[in-house]
């Protein structure tokens, strides 16, 4: 019995280690990609195919209109004939991805692109001669301008492409130790003036910039000047004007206007002459010699810029080759980037720190943009999600702990449930909810402005900052003002009303004399309803009966009117149950003042508005026919435009509850009955507006 057992044991240990290996095997080649991902990446993008196409199979997505028209202008434009989005090598059931890596010098811009037929993947490359590089199983080929540098194997392709940082030469000790110089063109001629008894020079200058770096000014060559009155005068040259000159007999001669004379040396050519001679010689040398200046400077410039072409490509070369030959830490044991995934999305983005993105898109700020003004502000991700009944983008933001308490505090309220008692889901266009605690806002607010303005100002305001936080503290009373003002509110569009309204305009007549004319045209407008909660209406009041006095607004019962003749809606607000409501329907503020608005919520909006903080819809259906043809570009642009509303479910948007230090929220868009899942809707809702 025991060799028996011994035997089977073995054998099922075996089988489980067969397995396993199997399945790491698989898991470590699905992940292969992501591991060639840099762990000091700036950005990563994701689309993974396997997802994708469980939405839609391969043969449906090559009858797509999207898909048949890259197909139909690939097979143009590479004199080949594609078929299917797999004629093109990539292997549609892996990751593919798009990462950008940031220097103080370069800025990287990398695809990694699984592929599953190389040779295929090559009769993309139009290029007859296959002018590529092999080395084993790598190939590699340089795109013409020499900033692009593709690379592939039989299981993947790199692509990479960079771009010199602006702000690293202008540091001169980079431009020394690369020998780079700033080439700047410089053409006064127009500012030389040549005038009687003048000398002008121009000098060449150097122009200084913050951060000075190593430049050459082209610049015109010296012009000088000199003014005789007459003829006579210069006949005296620089060599004989010491000797006597012999005495001549007087003779009579006929008076005659003195000519004007001038010398002029441009460099080290003299030319003389009387002035309109001298003018046109002057002009033409000048013009002569501002060619051959422009085109020193273009030589020059072209030389420098061919310089950093080099230097980029040198560096892309070694990056490049990293990515295929180098073992390095990847992007997957970043922790942020690792929670941000999710396997139900279809697509996601994440970006390391958005103090990165600030410094990024300002390096003019220089030494400000690294003071940390987006200190407290972590990573930021998306995340795109398709299924049978909506398509949705998920966002988050990370918090460092305290202005993730902060918020916590800010965003501890509900809106007000009254709200939603003048809701009325089968006519309601849009609405837009938002509700915070006034209170928490008020007394973080100088915390989160001394953590970001604090930074920026730098150490030597901090005792300015601390003293403006406390002022602001002690101006306001930050309980009283939360009664007034209790943080939450709603508007709501409920239609589009055409209503004629007046305008000054103004004609001219034959003189262009300006005469004031009263025209009238005809206005879309919407339909709004708007209401904040207020506990405290006294001031309030005050400031309605100031406005009554100063007739600026009118009352009628408890409704009051904002008398603006300026204005093309009428405006009417009132406050009634702890709630302000503005608004532009008379009838539906007598309905709201008499209790007899009828509205009737759904449950799902009921629901949005309730348990977050913020809240938007748009009811594409309830916007069909609402808008005249006329503004919208005529009738057939207003028929596809009707179509493709009816065809639109409701959009979302709302806010998440914080969890931990993640602040997060959602935008989603319903699929309408007749379609089988979002991917399939959104195409044909591509292909619809394309017809």
């Amino acid at each position: 019995m025991f060799p028996i057992k011994y035997n089977y044991q073995n054998k099922m240990k075996n089988i489980l280690i067969a397995i396993s290996l199997l399945f790491l095997a698989k898991f470590t080649y699905a992940q292969d990609l992501v591991k060639k991902i840099p762990a000091n990446a700036f950005t990563v993008a994701t689309i993974k195919g396997d997802n994708v196409f469980k939405l839609m199979f391969v043969k449906d997505f090559n009858e797509s209109f999207v898909v048949k028209k890259l197909l139909t202008e690939t097979s143009k434009s590479l004199d080949k004939e594609f078929t299917s989005i797999e004629d093109f090598g990539i292997n549609l059931e892996k990751n593919m991805y798009y990462f950008n890596q940031l220097s103080d010098s370069i800025t990287y811009n990398c695809f990694l692109i699984p592929l599953k037929n190389a040779a295929k993947f090559e009769s993309l490359i139009n290029d007859k001669d296959k002018k590529f590089k092999t080395e084993g199983a790598i190939k590699t080929m340089i795109l013409p301008d020499s900033t692009s540098i593709i690379k592939w194997n039989n299981d993947m392709m790199y692509f990479i492409t960079g771009s010199i940082r602006s702000s690293f030469f202008a540091d001169s000790t980079n431009s020394a130790r690369y020998g780079i110089k700033e080439i700047r063109y410089q053409n006064n001629y127009d500012d030389v003036a040549i005038a009687d008894s003048a000398m002008v020079a121009v000098d060449s200058t150097m122009v200084v910039t913050a951060e000075p770096a190593i430049e050459e000014v082209i610049a015109p060559p010296v012009v000088k000047a000199k003014t005789y009155k007459n003829a006579s005068a210069k006949k005296t040259s620089a060599k004989n004007k010491n000797k006597k000159q012999p005495a001549k007999k007087k003779a009579a001669v006929k008076p005659k206007r003195n000519k004007v004379v001038e010398e002029i040396e441009i460099g080290d050519l003299p030319i003389t002459g009387e002035r309109n001679d001298v003018d046109s010689a002057v002009a033409a040398i000048q013009n002569a010699n501002g060619d051959e200046q422009y085109d020193d400077y273009q030589k020059k410039r072209t030389e420098q810029d061919a310089k950093k072409k080099q230097l980029v490509f040198v560096w892309m070369t070694a990056q490049a080759d990293k990515i295929f030959n180098t073992s390095y830490e990847s992007i997957e044991n970043n922790k942020s980037y690792a929670a941000s995934l999710d396997d139900k999305a279809i697509a996601e983005v994440w970006v390391s720190s958005l103090q990165d993105v600030y410094n990024s898109i300002v390096p003019e700020f220089g030494t400000y943009g690294k003071t940390g003004l987006m200190q407290g502000y972590g990573s930021l991700n998306a995340k795109l999600f398709m299924d049978k009944t909506s398509f949705r983008i998920s966002t988050g933001l990370e918090l460092a702990k305290d202005q993730a308490d902060a918020y916590k505090k800010i965003m501890n309220r509900k809106l007000n449930k009254n709200f939603l008692k003048y809701i009325d889901s089968e006519k309601a266009i849009g609405f837009m909810g938002y509700s915070i605690d006034t209170k928490a806002y008020l007394e973080e607010f100088p915390k989160l402005m001394k953590q970001t303005y604090g930074a920026f100002l730098g150490a030597r305001m901090d005792e300015e900052i601390e003293l403006g936080t406390d002022l602001f503290s002690l101006l306001l009373d930050e309980e009283a003002v939360s009664k007034v003002v209790k943080g939450d509110a709603l508007f709501v569009i409920n239609g589009l009303n055409t209503k004629e309204v007046t305008f000054t305009s103004y004609e001219y007549d034959d003189d262009y004399n300006r005469k004031e004319v009263t025209k009238t045209k005809n206005e879309t407008l919407p339909d709004f309803l708007f209401m904040f909660s207020s506990e405290d209406n006294r001031l309030m009041n005050k400031l309605i009966k100031y406005g009554i006095n100063k007739n600026y607004v009118s009352v009628n019962e408890n409704i009051y009117k904002i008398e603006e003749k300026k204005s093309p809606i009428d405006i009417y607000f009132m406050i009634k149950d702890g709630i302000v409501f503005f608004g532009n329907s008379l009838a539906e503020m007598q309905g709201i003042s008499n209790n007899t608005y009828k509205a009737s919520i759904s449950k799902t909006h009921k629901n949005l508005l309730a348990k977050n903080n913020f809240s938007f819809l748009f009811n594409a259906k309830n916007l069909v026919g609402k808008v005249p043809n006329d503004e919208i570009g005529g009738e057939e642009t207003a028929k596809k435009f009707n179509e493709t509303l009816g065809k639109m479910g409701n959009v979302y948007m709302k806010s998440n509850p914080i969890k931990g230090n993640l602040v997060s929220a959602d935008i989603s868009a319903e699929i309408p009955n007749g379609h089988e899942n979002a991917l399939k809707y959104l195409f044909s809702l591509i292909e619809n507006a394309a017809k």
